[in-house]
């Protein structure tokens, strides 16, 4: 009996050992469950607090701090090189395209200071001349510089030069270009100046290429000379210009 007794005392106290140690554990596990989670929200707290620090940091001022787009925009010497000389090629570019634009503008509207619009207006007084028929036929080719090919009008280029007159200031263009005709060929000779009226000429010249005749189709310069002398005054050029012989036209 006293060992039954005891057998059981000790199943009880064991018992009782094993709930507390039970209860121990359990309480431990929620200790540690617990500061985890304080852990967790602490370090949470702290990344909030980080954050709206870096969002309410004002910008840099200008000073000594350098900005990140400055970082960006500075370039090395070889990189500054590469571009200026870009930028140079295409401003070369850009002035041949304006230059190519301007002569080719000036060769289809001419005016009438252009070499091709004083050689147009000089054939046309010259085919209509009596005296140049007579001579050269009444089939009259002209063209530019003589390349061989005889070839007629604008597609020939025409020898001219432009210049300020010593006399009167204006400024004159004066061509040369080519006459052949049934019988025999020629030199002609224009000039227009900037103070005449457009279809006027100060002169138009046709010099034969054999005999070195020259047969004046018009001359104004007497006519110019007088105007000139006189100082604009109507009367006195006319009077001027019967002195000097008068203008042929």
């Amino acid at each position: 009996m006293l060992r039954s007794a005891a057998s059981l005392t000790l199943r009880h106290s064991r018992k009782a050992v094993n709930t507390s140690l039970l209860q121990d554990l359990s309480r431990n596990n929620y200790l540690l469950s617990s500061q985890s989670h304080l852990r967790v929200r602490s370090s949470d707290f702290l990344r909030t607090l980080s954050s709206q620090t870096k969002k309410e940091e004002p910008p840099k001022k200008k000073g000594g701090e350098e900005d990140d787009e400055t970082k960006e925009i500075v370039l090395t010497p070889g990189e500054t090189v590469v571009a200026v000389s870009r930028l140079g090629l295409w401003a070369g570019i850009f002035a041949f395209a304006c230059a190519c634009a301007f002569y080719i503008g000036r060769e289809l509207i001419p005016t009438k200071m252009s070499p091709n619009s004083v050689f147009n207006g000089a054939t046309s007084i010259i085919r209509d001349n009596a005296q140049v028929k007579r001579v050269y036929g009444d089939k009259l080719k002209f063209y530019g510089k003589d390349h061989g090919g005889h070839r007629e009008g604008r597609r020939n280029f025409i020898e001219h030069t432009q210049y300020p007159s010593p006399d009167d200031g204006s400024n004159r263009t004066r061509v040369r270009f080519n006459l052949e005709g049934e019988f025999n060929s020629a030199f002609c000779f224009a000039e227009v100046s900037s103070g005449m009226s457009s279809g006027e000429f100060v002169y138009i010249l046709v010099q034969d290429k054999r005999s070195g005749r020259v047969i004046t189709v018009v001359d104004n310069r007497a006519a110019l000379t007088a105007k000139q002398l006189s100082g604009g005054n109507a009367e006195s050029s006319q009077a001027l210009q019967q002195l000097l012989g008068g203008g042929k036209s």
